[in-house]
């Protein structure tokens, strides 16, 4: 009998895993509406553009319709190998009305993307009915793609992933004219040029609900002219207004080279109200003007970027106040509006506005809540806007309105009036007042005349300090991967310790033998300086940065952003010092 039940026992235990994998499986993902199956989509156009700059934008225009009237929302995506590019999405009516998305909402079957357009909340203007209704989806991708030497190869959806069947789907790739094509993974049936752009049509086809593996595609185009794939990892846009109302504008940019070439230029759409152009090094000193013609061509002459590399530079410009200010009493407003500036990403973009001196900024509920920073300082007020991948497609408009001070707008004729009348009145005292003492001739400083031996020196012990720093890094890291022992890392460092703190305290006194060697030399060493702090700062921000991802305070979506920022800022601070080093260099060449 017990052999019997010990029989039974293992029996069930033998088929107990195939009973469980027979059970059917329950989806995390979503169930739609039992309205969804009324619906018909009659027809799809996909439309595929790749953009300079290595951005892709896919448009899906879908036209649907019902035997009786429905409201229902929308689901529609693409296979998930494609998820981690999509950095924006959105859905618009024929009329250019917002339609509201929620993404990541899923098809309700595994492998897909999914995201759901939210047609009820359209009301009235889009009941599904006999009469069909179109809508339009926009993804924006950037990647992946793939640069080899003179090709370019892009994946991306050719067609979309949607819970119903679709009674046809045309499908267009669009792709600048600098590209040709070598080969695909697909056939085309038509291509036509029209401008700067090259279209491919593919055949009409029915197009089956989850359509997963017919939706990949891969696309390889030679490089015929120079294609720029690159993003602008940074830009800072500062503005200040003065009061009489001009406008000063500089933009910082932090581009980076994602191809195999170098490039020097980028497309580019300069303001209609700018004028003025200048581009700048990140010290400030002018690197050349924008040319009339590069204007017109819609192009930025910026300093060389290697592939693979990063750089940064600035656009100094004015913008014509007329167009964007306006004066109601003793206020300014100011309409800040910002969009198609190039058509490369730009990863983070910084607004900052500077009010006129004494001014007071009022801002509306809605530009506060823009708004990512707002300062209120003796005699400035300012805000500050921070946009998360910025696109072609997007746009940024807010108004801004400074309330002026009369005490202000007066204040500096009033100030040389007063400074006037005291220059007067202190004359008119010595004048009167016979002298008492004897006169002495006025002392003055020596100047310190430095030897090009001591900027030699300088310049190199300088240099000697940085390779020693990064032998010290490169260290600790074989330590921490235990590549070597815990004793040859405590000699090896002291060494190099002791030796750093000879050259730190040498390289201080020869820094203040350059500052007192003349005001211009001054302002080298100060700006070196000003370099170091912030490379000190932005080092010991990672670290605190990955001690907080450590301890799990922040997402790994944050902990990459603020790397990435810190990064930037020590790359920024980098070249100020290899700047600042190279004036002095010239010193003793």
């Amino acid at each position: 009998m017990k052999t019997q039940k010990f029989l039974i026992i293992m029996v069930a235990l033998l088929l107990l895993p195939q009973l469980l994998t027979s059970l059917p499986k329950i989806s995390a993902e979503p169930a739609f509406s039992q309205e969804l199956s009324k619906i018909k989509v009659d027809s799809v156009i996909h439309n595929v553009e790749l953009l300079e700059g290595g951005l892709i934008i896919i448009n899906d225009t879908v036209t649907v319709s019902s035997n009786e009237s429905i409201r229902v929302d929308f689901p529609i995506g693409f296979p998930y190998d494609f998820a981690p590019y999509l950095l924006k999405c959105f859905a618009t009516t024929p009329q250019n009305e917002v339609i509201p998305v929620t993404l990541d909402y899923g098809l309700g079957k595994p492998g897909f993307y999914g995201v759901l357009v939210a047609l009820t909340s359209m009301g009235e203007k889009f009941e599904i009915n006999s009469t069909p209704k179109n809508f339009t989806v926009t993804f924006i991708f950037s990647g992946p793609i793939v640069m080899e030497d003179k090709f370019i190869t892009l994946n991306f959806t050719l067609f979309p992933s949607l819970t119903l069947n679709s009674q046809t789907c045309n499908t267009t790739i669009i792709v600048p004219t600098t590209l040709t094509f070598s080969e695909a993974s697909f056939t085309y049936d038509k291509l036509d040029t029209v401008g700067q752009k090259n279209y491919y049509y593919l055949n009409s086809t029915f197009l089956e609900k989850f359509a997963y593996n017919k939706a990949k595609a891969w696309l390889r185009l030679r490089i015929s002219e120079k294609f720029t794939y690159a993003e602008i990892e940074k830009l800072e846009r500062k503005i200040e207004v003065d009061l009489s109302g001009n406008i000063d504008v500089t933009d910082t940019y932090y581009i980076k080279n994602k191809g195999s070439e170098s490039i020097n230029r980028i497309e580019f759409y300069f303001p209609k109200e700018g004028y003025n152009f200048i581009i700048e090094n990140t010290i400030g000193l002018k690197i050349s003007d924008v040319d009339e013609e590069d204007i017109e061509n819609n192009e930025l002459s910026i300093p060389k970027v290697g592939p693979n590399e990063t750089i940064s530079f600035l656009l100094d410009y004015k913008l014509n106040s007329s167009t964007i200010l306006s004066k109601v009493n003793s206020n300014f407003k100011i309409n800040l509006s910002i969009g198609r500036m190039t058509p490369l990403l730009i990863r983070e973009l910084v607004i900052l506005f500077k009010a006129p001196q004494g001014a007071r900024l009022e801002l509306s509920n809605s530009t506060v809540l823009l708004a990512s920073n707002f300062r209120r300082e003796i005699l400035h007020d300012s805000v500050k806007f921070v946009l998360n991948y910025f696109t072609p497609l997007d746009r940024f408009q807010t108004e801004i309105t400074c309330k002026l001070n009369v005490f202000w707008v007066s204040y500096p004729y009033t100030l040389i009036a007063l400074f006037s009348s005291a220059l007067i009145l202190f004359g008119a005292i010595l004048w009167r007042k016979p002298s008492l003492t004897p006169v002495t001739a006025p002392t003055t400083v020596p100047k310190v005349t430095v030897s090009p031996k001591t900027f030699r020196k300088f310049v190199e012990s300088y240099e000697e300090r940085i390779k020693i720093m990064s032998r010290i890094e490169r260290l600790e890291e074989q330590a921490r991967k235990r590549k070597i022992s815990r004793r040859q890392y405590k000699v090896r460092k002291t060494m190099l310790e002791n030796k750093l703190s000879s050259l730190t305290k040498d390289i201080a006194d020869l820094k203040e033998q350059i500052r007192h060697s003349g005001p211009r030399y001054a302002e080298i060493i100060r700006q070196l300086e000003i370099a170091e702090a912030q490379l000190e700062e932005a080092e010991a921000g990672m670290k605190r940065v990955r001690n907080r991802y450590r301890r799990g305070e922040i997402s790994r979506e944050a902990y990459r952003r603020l790397l990435d920022e810190h990064e930037r800022r020590i790359e920024e601070a980098n070249v100020m010092i290899q700047g600042a080093l190279l004036r002095l260099r010239e010193e003793y060449h």
